[in-house]
């Protein structure tokens, strides 16, 4: 695909593979851009990683570990309802 001017448009991220494309169902807004508590704790680990770290890998990172733990959430009352 290209830009306007004619340029080519590097591919999507979540194009990549399995795990980028979901990561690229979900809507990430609310949990990781809107909660204050974790905005802090993010701007604390940009602070400590000063040359090693971009928002869109950390958003990327945190919904990842939200969804495992969901994940593991559902396991554990799915295992105790049985």
């Amino acid at each position: 695909m290209k830009d306007v001017n004619g340029r080519e448009i590097p591919p999507s991220p979540y194009e990549k593979n399995a795990t980028m494309r979901l990561l690229g169902y979900q809507y990430s807004v609310p949990i990781f851009w809107g909660d204050d508590v974790v905005e802090a704790e993010i701007e604390q680990i940009k602070e400590a990683r000063p040359y090693s770290f971009t928002l869109s890998a950390a958003s990327d990172i945190f919904m990842l570990g939200y969804i495992h733990g969901k994940r593991a959430e559902r396991a554990m009352r799915k295992k105790m309802a049985q």
